[in-house]
């Protein structure tokens, strides 16, 4: 065997091995918490253990600054990527693994390029809801359009796992996010979070935040330990939906 080591902190480390009979093994990490989607729909506690969401008037096992680092960690490994030029094309919640102190950790390279910019030529099944405008219009992808995918990561950690335009399908997307229509803000997420999402949607790809700066900004906020995103059981509240039929629809 020869093996090759692809190693970084908020990416899982894959070791290849290469066999001398001309099959390839990979090997991977094991993330003991699983996918980050799951995770967070797991914390969701009004409807996994409504006793224990009433008796401590919380909607989530997690708090602000766990889902606050959720977001930093993906943002960091996202800047790595970029640095070297890497086209992930599938980030969202469900590709990002919870590991050993629940770091959260880039995985499912399947669609990556590594490439400044990616022309895709071919059809095939595509994650639209989490798509950038210019990814569903044109199928160009860089990594403005992986901050776009970003902003809607962001978007499903702080409603705890929700389903992006929940009761929507993909052919109305296609017609309403060039219209300037975009995910709504959760109730629970402060204004200032939601304002970077909205920055990573913004439709021109060159005016949105590169990760580094969106890591900048989580960094902050982590630092002022402000309840950016509220996680308290209050009156009417509600859950974001969950379609779990849409997730990966193209």
């Amino acid at each position: 065997f020869y093996y090759l080591v692809i190693e970084y902190y908020e990416l899982i480390p894959s070791l290849i091995l290469f066999s001398v009979t001309g099959y390839l093994y990979l090997a991977i990490e094991f993330a003991p918490h699983g996918n980050l989607l799951d995770f967070l729909r797991k914390s969701r506690v009004l409807e996994t253990d409504p006793a224990f969401a009433i008796a401590n008037s919380t909607a989530s096992t997690l708090t602000s600054q766990q889902l606050l680092h959720f977001a930093a960690d993906v943002a960091r490994g996202m800047d790595y990527l970029a640095q070297k030029q890497f086209i992930h094309r599938d980030l969202a919640a469900r590709n990002i693994l919870v590991g050993d102190n629940f770091v959260a950790k880039i995985a499912d390279f399947g669609l990556s390029r590594g490439q400044e910019v990616y022309v895709k030529k071919t059809m095939g099944r595509l994650p639209v809801r989490w798509m950038a405008i210019e990814s569903l219009t044109y199928s160009v992808y860089t990594t403005n359009s992986d901050v776009w995918s970003y902003g809607v990561l962001l978007w499903e950690i702080v409603s705890l796992g929700g389903t992006p335009y929940c009761g929507m399908t993909c052919a109305e997307l296609y017609e309403k996010l060039p219209q300037s229509y975009r995910l709504e803000k959760p109730l629970n997420c402060d204004d200032e979070v939601y304002d970077l999402m909205g920055q990573c949607w913004r439709e021109k790809p060159y005016k949105r935040p590169s990760f580094q700066q969106i890591l900048v900004s989580l960094n902050r906020m982590l630092e002022e330990r402000k309840t950016y995103v509220n996680t308290t059981l209050y009156e009417k509240f509600t859950y974001a939906g969950i379609d779990c039929s849409a997730e990966e629809a193209g």
